[in-house]
């Protein structure tokens, strides 16, 4: 008698599965428009156009003023560095907090 069993993943820390409507949205990203947005040719024109689309839906989201406000990055190091430099530079305060700050190699091998 064999027995199913349903898979359960526990790892999302490491990586998740992408959600097929996610898939769907950026496959032509994957496949077709791959331009670089900072460029000035016109495929870079058609992924900066989507780049400024995905921006304003997450800003209507999370309720930013100005889709300025709105960074996207590659990953979690990035995202961690980006919040940190972005609260120094909030902060008059800034001296006496690079004092508090510290990072630590235990998220990695």
């Amino acid at each position: 008698m064999v027995i199913a069993m349903n898979r359960i993943y526990f790892d999302n820390n490491a990586t998740t599965r992408v959600d097929p409507r996610v898939v769907d949205a950026m496959l032509p990203f994957f496949t077709e428009h791959f331009g670089n947005p900072s460029s000035m040719h016109a495929d870079g024109a058609v992924v900066a156009a989507a780049v400024k689309r995905a921006r304003s839906q997450v800003q209507a989201l999370v309720g930013a003023e100005h889709d300025h406000e709105i960074v996207f990055t590659s990953g979690g190091t990035e995202s961690a560095n980006a919040a940190i430099l972005s609260a120094l530079d909030a902060s008059p305060r800034r001296r006496e907090m690079v004092r508090g700050i510290f990072s630590s190699v235990v998220r990695h091998k």
